[in-house]
């Protein structure tokens, strides 16, 4: 959450997106703001006023707003799909702008982190509510039907990771899935996770820099990140089961810090934070770097079904999630090990 006072007229397109709708805006202070559905704002509402619980296991929300003519040029640049990052560096985003003059204002996962490596994993093999037509409904069944959305009940929407500049040969290779690459960063399109199997999902994952096997610091930052990923997916799992809802084409957002060597110094602040005596203001960790994140996010097909039990659809691909994880995480211990 941010410790300044939100001034709208500071936004600017969001270059942390890893997938989703265009159109997404930022203040670069902890606060995102993003094109909604009633729906989702409705769905926010409802765990502020009846579900707390599952408050840690979603972004803050801050409420709803209206765009000024400035904001919506801002929100222009981002609709064109491409956004002009504080370094100067272009980057196509992912998907299409939400047709929408409401919009949404929320946390920002990716603020705290130098070097967000961002992996969005969208959950459920079906993916339409029951709003949606036939002609959606058959299209995104064919979707489901041939990807890991169909087999494990999840699959990789979009990635944004910080490998370092590529050689000429790998970004052959990987053109038809990378949409650009600039200043170390691979963003990777939504086809890139369409193509993986059951089988080779795991090269997802490991695409996304967890693990490199570049060195046992890199081993020993993909052990600590993979085992918190894991804790926190199986926490929202159990959250959810509890719940009786139904959240069409949400997602499971993974982030953490990219750059080795900032990863390893805010290990190091936050442990001597840890040893000091205990804030005073709740607040005041805002200013603190993160080694990792995990959300819940885009809840635009989101609604309550009390009496239907819980969302199996999502929760599936949070198990298969956890299991995979759990895999790595295993595979990386074995590797430190003989390090």
């Amino acid at each position: 959450m941010p410790k300044k006072a939100f001034d709208p007229s500071t936004l600017k397109a969001f270059g942390n997106v890893a997938a989703g709708h265009d159109g997404v805006l930022s203040d670069g202070s902890g606060i995102v703001v993003k094109p909604c559905t009633n729906a989702e704002i409705t769905f926010y509402e409802s765990v502020t006023a009846e579900h707390p619980d599952l408050a840690p296991h979603i972004p803050t929300f801050f409420g709803k707003l209206e765009l000024s003519a400035d904001q919506k040029a801002a929100q222009g640049a981002a609709d064109s799909g491409f956004v002009t990052t504080a370094s100067g560096a272009v980057e196509r985003l992912h998907g299409r702008k939400l047709e929408t003059e409401l919009h949404i204002v929320l946390e920002d996962i990716t603020h705290g982190f130098r070097k967000p490596n961002v992996l969005d994993l969208k959950l459920g093999a079906q993916l339409w509510d029951e709003d949606a037509k036939p002609e959606k409904r058959a299209r995104l069944d064919a979707v489901s039907a041939e990807t890991t959305s169909g087999s494990l009940g999840f699959r990789i929407a979009g990635m944004r990771t910080f490998k370092g500049e590529p050689t000429p040969e790998v970004h052959d290779d990987l053109k038809e899935f990378t949409e650009h690459n600039s200043n170390g960063y691979w963003v990777y399109n939504k086809m890139y996770g369409r193509k993986f199997k059951d089988h080779d999902i795991e090269e997802g994952f490991v695409a996304y820099h967890l693990p490199n096997g570049s060195g046992k610091r890199e081993l020993e930052r993909a052990q600590e990140v993979l085992d918190y990923f894991l804790g926190e997916v199986r926490d929202i799992q159990k959250a959810f089961e509890s719940k009786e809802s139904r959240m069409y084409s949400a997602s499971i957002l993974l982030v953490y810090e990219g750059d080795v060597d900032e990863y390893f110094k805010t290990k190091e602040l936050l442990a001597a934070q840890a040893e000091k005596e205990p804030l005073d203001d709740e607040d005041d960790d805002e200013d603190l770097p993160k080694l990792a994140a995990v959300k819940m996010i885009d809840f635009a097909h989101a609604t309550w079904h009390p009496g239907k039990g819980p969302d199996e659809n999502a929760i599936r691909g949070m198990r298969s999630t956890t299991v995979i994880l759990e895999n790595l995480s295993q595979k990386v211990g074995k590797h430190l090990e003989t390090a």
